[in-house]
């Protein structure tokens, strides 16, 4: 299947920078390499924000991309302790890689075991899609089975720091350094060629991840745990969190060696696709630990992999019956599921008191440590958009966290960054509740423009009407937001102009133009009047204040 992967260092910089070592030999080695199994250099893309090697093999319908973790790679490549086994390394490397080993199977019966639900961050579906050309789509969805809305106007419903996708795992036995696991993505147009929908695939995949599990390290070996009472997955290959997060009764049952009790409700933290931690919401130490390790240790180190620094709760819920039978939906007793909710001390829906805060950075974690050995209180930080700030606060500070972010992406887009400026200005957009459906607009209609500057500097056809696709999409949920927006009509009839649809293109400007001159008529009107008002002279007691 088709893996398209964007040229443009714009999109690129939208995903997470990672350190690159020195990796210039194994590359030109692996350039020869592939070249002996039909993949010429002209076919390889080197990303060096990623450090990736993107071949580019076959044309049209049998056209496949297939991405090499360079990064990942190399380092092994180093430690090869002669020059036979770097040979062998490269040679096998190239023929996994150039002759399709890791690609999706062509038929479903062909993924066996190999397919496995696994957690992305949004934002890197996001990324993904918009490199994606026009129609092409990744299959994703909530931890609960929702739908999540890549620009979704009510974040705060859905458990969407995360998503799941469907991989298809290939284990690369290289000669001296053991099994190296690639997991290719599976894409709407796998699912179609294979003629299944995604539930039914997610629900093979979680068949084969039971299976994994139950094969893996019994009950008492699968966490193993800190002195604070924080626990970590034990699994470590590749798919710990997505075990924590779509098998729940993992966390729910698990128990410290010692028997020793824990007090309060599970709190998890997905930190990255190996780590999953988990402790309980009346253990300061623990919820210490659990930050300490995912703000301070994993966050800065992009080689880490990072999925997300939120912790979440978990609630044992009634089950209405919505999506009872979709594979996500984990029993937890009769009548009850589990559910995954933003974690905060003390929120809803328990309310419990007690609770303790996830620390975010090293001082507050310097706080709790200095306060728990002076036997003193604990302190519970709060944190913006936490939901423990008082209703009258969080009012007041809707309008400038929009400010700022919506200012982050104006800088952005200044500055020609446009794929980092439409996150940014979703960032904005996800401010809830936002200040105005004007507001909301007009970030919406930047967005759009940034996606039509994508487009003019895009030189492939399918791309380029994939970005004026978007940028329509936005425009016109700018126009739905604030109908007298002259812009939200303007970009709606460029990227008409793009795509070729031409009457489509006049209704909008005839919107656009109209929408125009009734504003300039409202600025004559108020420049008028206070004109008029200015000339009018108060009354003496009226001037004395």
């Amino acid at each position: 299947s088709s893996r398209q992967i964007p040229k443009q260092a714009a999109l690129r910089r939208l995903l997470p920078e990672m350190a690159s070592p020195a990796q210039s030999e194994f590359l030109e080695a692996l350039y020869k390499a592939l070249g002996k199994v039909g993949v010429q250099k002209p076919q390889c893309d080197f990303d060096d924000q990623r450090g990736n090697l993107v071949l580019n093999v076959g044309t049209g319908s049998d056209g496949v991309t297939r991405v090499v973790p360079v990064t990942a790679l190399a380092p092994q490549y180093a430690a090869c302790d002669s020059e036979n086994s770097r040979a062998e390394f490269v040679a096998f490397t190239a023929e996994a890689f150039g002759k399709g080993a890791t690609d999706v199977p062509r038929e479903f019966q062909g993924c066996g075991n190999r397919l496995l639900p696994q957690l992305w961050p949004v934002g890197k579906i996001m990324a993904l899609q918009l490199s994606l050309p026009n129609g092409a789509e990744v299959p994703h969805c909530g931890l609960h089975g929702e739908t999540i809305q890549l620009q979704s106007e009510r974040v705060e419903d859905l458990v969407e720091c995360v998503g799941v996708v469907l991989v298809c795992e290939y284990l690369a036995q290289i000669p001296g350094s053991g099994p190296m696991p690639v997991e290719t993505l599976v894409l709407a147009s796998d699912l179609m060629r294979w003629g299944i929908g995604f539930i039914e695939v997610l629900e093979k995949a979680m068949e084969n991840l039971r299976a994994r599990t139950k094969s893996g390290p019994p009950a008492e070996k699968r966490w193993e745990y800190h002195p604070s009472g924080c626990a970590q997955s034990a699994w470590g290959d590749h798919f710990d969190a997505v075990r924590a997060a779509l098998l729940p009764a993992l966390v729910a049952r698990r128990k410290r060696p010692e028997g020793a009790p824990d007090q309060g409700g599970q709190v998890v933290a997905f930190a990255t696709p190996s780590c999953a931690l988990a402790t309980t919401s009346k253990n300061a130490l623990g919820l210490c630990f659990m930050g300490d390790t995912v703000h301070t240790k994993i966050k800065p180190d992009p080689s880490r992999q990072l999925l997300s620094t939120a912790a979440f709760r978990l609630m044992k819920m009634r089950d209405a019956g919505e999506a009872s039978n979709h594979p996500l939906s984990q029993k937890a007793g009769e009548g009850f599921v589990w559910r995954w909710l933003p974690y905060v001390p003390g929120g809803p829906p328990l309310q419990s008191s007690g609770e303790f805060s996830v620390p975010i950075d090293a001082g507050e974690v310097e706080a709790i440590l200095n306060a728990a050995e002076a036997g003193k209180p604990v302190p519970v930080f709060t944190h913006e958009g936490s939901g423990t700030a008082t209703a009258g606060s969080k009012a007041a500070s809707v309008l400038e966290t929009f400010a700022k972010k919506k200012e982050a992406a104006n800088a952005f887009f200044k500055a020609g960054e446009f794929v980092k400026a439409i996150a940014a200005y979703d960032a904005a957009l996800n401010v809830k509740p936002l200040p105005s459906g004007a507001e909301a607009a007009i970030a919406h209609a930047n967005a759009a423009q940034a996606m039509l500057n994508l487009a003019a500097s895009e030189e492939d056809e399918t791309r380029r009407q994939g970005c004026a696709a978007e940028a329509l999409r936005r425009g016109n949920r700018a126009g739905e937001l604030d109908p007298t927006y002259a812009k939200a009509h303007a970009r709606c009839a460029a990227a008409c102009d793009i795509l070729g649809e031409v009457q489509a293109a006049a209704e909008f400007r005839s919107r656009a133009e109209a929408c125009g001159a009734a504003a300039e008529q409202k600025r004559e009107t108020a420049s008028s009047c206070a004109s008029s008002s200015s000339s009018t002279v108060a009354p003496p007691s009226e001037a004395a204040h």
